[in-house]
């Protein structure tokens, strides 16, 4: 009888206050792994961003330079067909001619011949074909324009907008990781509010308590909120 009288009697605050720190001590971990795998996710596609843009600016180096070579060709075979337009020499202007066309034939990239509106080359052709004169003495009125540009520079431009898109994403990953973060703070707040209610023995505590536990319900909500990795 003496023994059950002297146990110590249940008591809702110590529950609740073992409910609150237990809850608070998982969603405070949950939220720092979140966190870490966000952090992870930013970190890859951090680097993934960085490879995909130096092969772009391989790329794009690459373009510049057939770019520099058919302006250069270009306007080479431009002053050869001037030249063979003003000269009394026939057969001096035929050489001009034929070298003019070998010039546009074999040194220029596919988007400059086409912008240049020059005859469509087959397989079929014969070896020793030559672009007629005519053809020749067009394409000096033809530059090589914005859409030859936007064509030779297409393969870099894609590169360069997938590695803009995959640093966004990587972004957005660490900014997700960087709000589970604040999550866990937010928690580990009410595990202290939740802790510093037990100190205390008088009405008081209930005050700690009930603070913690608004806390903690803060926390768990703006957490439940965000993207889970």
């Amino acid at each position: 009888m003496s023994e059950s009288s002297g146990s110590k009697p249940f008591e809702l605050f110590e529950l609740a206050a073992a409910v609150l720190l237990g809850m608070g001590a998982v969603g405070a971990s949950v939220a720092g792994y979140q966190a870490g795998l966000w952090g992870g996710a930013s970190v890859e596609g951090y680097g993934e961003s960085a490879s995909m843009t130096t092969k772009a600016s391989t790329t794009y180096s690459d373009e510049l330079t057939s770019y520099i070579h058919d302006a250069q060709v270009d306007v080479r075979a431009k002053e050869m067909v001037w030249e063979a337009m003003e000269i009394e020499d026939e057969d001096r202007s035929n050489r001009l001619m034929s070298m003019a066309a070998w010039l546009y034939t074999s040194q220029l990239s596919d988007p400059a011949y086409a912008a240049l509106k020059l005859p469509v080359l087959s397989d079929d052709m014969p070896d020793d074909y030559e672009i007629p004169h005519a053809e020749l003495e067009k394409a000096l009125n033809i530059d090589l324009d914005e859409d030859y540009v936007d064509e030779l520079f297409s393969a870099s431009a894609t590169e360069f907008e997938d590695a803009e898109k995959r640093f966004a994403k990587a972004r957005e990953a660490n900014e997700m990781g960087d709000k589970f973060a604040l999550a866990g703070v937010i928690l580990t707040v009410a595990l202290f509010f939740g802790g510093l209610a037990l100190v205390f023995k008088t009405t008081v505590r209930w005050g700690f308590l009930g603070t913690g536990a608004v806390v903690f319900a803060v926390g768990a909500i703006y957490a439940l909120t965000l993207g889970w990795a």
